[in-house]
């Protein structure tokens, strides 16, 4: 086994099985979505390229640096091409551990869809866990252009639609609750969904969403974006009264 196995054993294992549950719920199809998680602060585990998240297995897992130059690789794998955006985002948000990119069926509607839906407080655990899904402008993938997308952007919020792409979520806590943020945004599209057929969405007022502050306190979560940008959850919403 490779000393970088040996020392991020725990962290590999959770990538494999954030990638493969990813597979399972049907958030990607094919070979597409990457993961990776940083594990030092120049140490980024990563998921391979042409390999299908419910195939990715311990070995297969890859690491890079910031720069994106590759610290080990098994014979056979490479990184996702897509380490651009990942590697730009860790180095833009140092509180970030994991990043998962998919195309959860019904946020990859709204990102085709456009509108800002899903960058609205409808419900209490997204808005304080994830803040608003804002959306980034479209950009060829695999490309240097797609990375610097997410720079006016990146540290306002930890959930984020990739225009005409799909989704990308990030976590302080790790990749597989970075995967859970996910899970949890799917949801609450569904339900604005539901709630655009019965009628008219309404969204939590303002007021009541500064209340929300108080929970996270109560929780001792950290606000939603990087610290020092995101102070209060009026930083990250706003909202029509």
């Amino acid at each position: 086994m490779h000393s970088l196995q040996e020392t991020y054993k725990a962290q590999i294992e959770e990538l494999v099985r954030a990638s493969n549950r990813l597979a399972q719920i049907g958030f990607v199809t094919s070979q597409g979505g990457n993961l990776s998680y940083r594990v030092a602060e120049d140490v980024i585990l990563i998921t391979p390229t042409k390999v299908a998240k419910g195939s990715i297995q311990f070995d297969d897992i890859c690491a890079v640096n910031l720069k994106g130059e590759v610290l080990y690789a098994s014979e056979g794998r490479r990184p996702t091409g897509e380490w651009p955006f990942h590697t730009r985002i860790f180095a833009h948000r140092p509180d970030i551990k994991g990043i998962v990119h998919a195309h959860p069926p019904i946020l990859t509607g709204f990102a085709i869809a456009g509108g800002d839906w899903m960058a609205k407080p409808f419900l209490p655990e997204p808005a304080i866990e994830v803040g608003p899904m804002i959306m980034v402008p479209y950009a060829e993938p695999l490309s240097e252009e797609l990375a610097q997308k997410f720079d006016a952007v990146i540290e306002k919020s930890n959930g984020f639609l990739m225009e005409n792409h799909g989704a990308l979520m990030c976590s302080c806590e790790g990749v597989y609750r970075a995967l859970e943020f996910l899970e949890m945004m799917e949801a609450m599209g569904k339900s604005i969904l539901v709630a655009k057929v019965l009628g008219n969405p309404k969204v939590i007022p303002m007021a009541d969403v500064m209340n929300l502050e108080r929970v996270i306190k109560i929780r001792e979560m950290p606000m939603p974006g990087l610290k020092g940008v995101v102070n209060s959850l009026s930083d990250c919403f706003v909202t029509e009264e």
